[in-house]
């Protein structure tokens, strides 16, 4: 058997000192906006019973679910993401506490990806979950929210774009299309594949004036002229009111001076089919896949137990990092303030001088059998801001001071 001791499972990523040191201000930054913007930081299992996640809806497919077995031969599943077990403590624990809730998590996510765009089996996620408002001002301040998050961690060259669940599922019910004939279409307009849609449609015999309204559903992107054109395709009471709800939206986040990163997609359709409302998701040309996804999902907290209207997104900060490097962001691994060197015979004075230096909020890094030029050496190339050696007689410091 080939020796793995220097391999990790695919999908599976290290993240080395630079890029974990830009990863950690990352997550400091967006937990300091989530605070700052009124939501309460949860942190769930990363083992949920799989019962709970087993059902079509939530878009997850039984092989793209890690599994593991308790004691008892329960089968567990690792963390897909955290906006079921958020919704599982609004339904529980956080049952009796005043709406609307506004939480928020950074913690992993597990998800076992063979598709070609993604080789991320393991992420952290950082994400906000709005539950028990309606509003679409509630949408609004989420996805203002979520801009933010891309703004301040320095991203460029971004757009939001927005979709609508509603419009889709009220298209699909003018086309008299079943619920396992609905995925299907889900996934084809989602690929953007209108061949497919065509020859499916055809299959299908659904009605030709439908049909080529239905494959007008790839193509409604753009600015807010495709809302026009969306509302002259179908009259369906559904899509008129997704339609008008959308423009709200819009409209609010114009307010929030958000209205240049947006972008209109109504052949947009998450996998997840448990979204009833705007859903969006964050695109930038410099990575092929999305770095945000949300959107409304007001009947699934009533699965478990407490009806609820929510809405929510997941920032992917693997995804963000990968972003920002392509951008031209350099992760450099930090260097220390000062190394501390020191003469035989003088370790508990370096050691005193460097814990004097920590609790002044300074990394000092203790060098052994090191020479007051090997530190210099050590300096001039760049593994410290500062050098101090210590010897019987005082210190010395390097680049010497006036």
């Amino acid at each position: 058997m080939e020796p793995r001791r220097l391999q990790i499972p695919t999908g599976m990523q290290d993240t080395l000192p630079g890029e974990c040191a830009r990863k950690r201000r990352l997550e400091q930054e967006v937990r300091r906006l989530f605070f700052l913007s009124g939501y309460q930081e949860v942190e769930t299992p990363i083992l949920e019973y799989y019962d709970a996640l087993d059902d079509p809806t939530y878009g997850y497919r039984p092989e793209h679910v890690w599994k593991t077995f308790d004691s008892r031969g329960r089968v567990l599943a690792l963390r897909p993401d955290s906006t079921i077990p958020s919704v599982r403590l609004a339904a529980g624990r956080l049952r009796e506490e005043a709406l609307p809730l506004r939480l928020c998590y950074v913690q992993s996510a597990n998800r076992y990806v063979s598709d070609s765009l993604s080789l991320l089996c393991e992420e952290t996620q950082a994400g906000v979950e709005l539950m028990g408002e309606s509003s679409p001002m509630a949408d609004a301040e989420v996805i203002a929210l979520a801009i933010e998050a891309l703004r301040g961690a320095g991203l460029k060259d971004f757009q939001i774009e927005l979709g609508q669940a509603g419009f889709f599922d009220g298209f699909m019910q003018e086309a008299g299309l079943t619920p396992e004939q609905s995925a299907v279409l889900r996934e084809l307009t989602e690929q953007k594949n209108t061949l497919g849609m065509q020859l499916y449609l055809e299959k299908l015999d659904v009605h030709q004036d439908v049909a080529r309204r239905l494959m007008r559903l790839p193509r409604l992107y753009g600015g807010t002229e495709v809302l026009d054109e969306a509302e002259a395709l179908t009259a369906h009471p559904l899509c008129r009111e997704a339609i008008a709800g959308l423009r709200s939206i819009i409209g609010y986040l114009t307010e929030y001076g958000c209205a240049s990163y947006l972008t209109i997609d109504l052949g947009m359709v998450h996998q997840a089919n448990y979204y009833s409302g705007t859903i969006f998701r964050g695109m930038t040309a410099d990575l092929g896949q999305p770095l945000i996804s949300g959107g409304r999902y007001d009947g699934l907290p009533a699965r478990f137990g407490r009806a609820l209207p929510a809405t929510g997104f997941a920032l992917s900060l693997k995804l963000l990092l990968m972003a920002l490097e392509r951008q031209g962001a350099s992760f450099k691994p930090p260097v220390p303030d000062e190394l501390v060197g020191f003469a035989p015979g003088c370790l508990r004075q370096a050691v005193e001088y460097a814990e004097s230096r920590r609790a002044e909020g300074c990394s000092a890094v203790l060098l052994y059998d090191m020479t007051m030029d090997g530190m210099a050496e050590r300096i001039r190339r760049g593994q410290a801001r500062r050098g101090v050696y210590l010897t019987q007689d005082g210190c010395l410091c390097y680049p010497k001071e006036d």
